[in-house]
């Protein structure tokens, strides 16, 4: 049965902020909880994910095999929000990624890779059974989790720094140890996003023609 408008949206909706969530979940668990902009940041991406799949019809989300539940406890503290994030968000995007494979933005999404034995076994036989295909050309855009990634550091730079100019707009309440704090991790957010967008060009020219 084809999906409906109401749910292909809610479906993208969830996606989104999803990629961002799987995204930032793959860095080690002490580094991501103890930072408490990162936990502010997969606490709202895994909120928007939950409100977004409100949207969902009831007999579309009874198809998931996705433990929703565990969306409604992010509230409850940090290792609710790294379950979620670990456990929830592959899930979310291996159920819904299929439904919306024939929209355009579906081009744009990162999905989980399966591992063990029995997924390598399986994805040699399919190389094996592939006909002969002819040279694929050569990619000028972005890949998906070249975007993902890209996402990723600028939601931390732009987090960073609203952090540090929430003081310079007048909070100045934060002892000067905390401003100095905010600004290094500001400017070194700044610099991750510049090393990324230069190492995107040095991979692009280094595969280019």
């Amino acid at each position: 049965m084809a999906l409906s408008d109401s749910d292909r949206r809610a479906a993208l909706e969830v996606l989104r902020n999803a990629q961002f969530v799987y995204g930032l979940s793959r860095y080690p668990k002490k580094q991501v909880l103890d930072d408490p902009v990162d936990v502010k940041a997969l606490r709202e991406r895994l909120a928007a994910m939950r409100t977004a799949a409100t949207g969902l019809s009831a007999a579309q989300r009874a198809k998931l095999d996705v433990p929703w539940a565990d969306l409604e406890e992010i509230d409850s503290g940090t290792e609710a929000v790294w379950k979620a994030a670990k456990r929830v968000t592959p899930m979310v995007i291996a159920e819904l990624t299929p439904l919306v494979r024939d929209d355009p933005e579906a081009a744009f999404l990162i999905a989980p890779i399966k591992r063990g034995r029995k997924a390598e076994t399986a994805a040699q036989e399919a190389k094996v059974k592939e006909p002969p295909k002819e040279k694929a050309k050569a990619q000028t855009g972005l890949t998906g989790k070249e975007i993902a990634g890209l996402e990723l550091v600028i939601q931390q730079r732009a987090a960073a720094d609203d952090a540090y100019f929430t003081w310079l707009r007048g909070d100045h309440t934060l002892p000067l140890a905390e401003w100095r704090r905010r600004r290094a991790k500001a400017e070194r957010a700044r610099r991750a996003e510049e090393l990324y967008i230069e190492r995107l060009f040095k991979s692009r020219s280094a595969n280019g023609p």
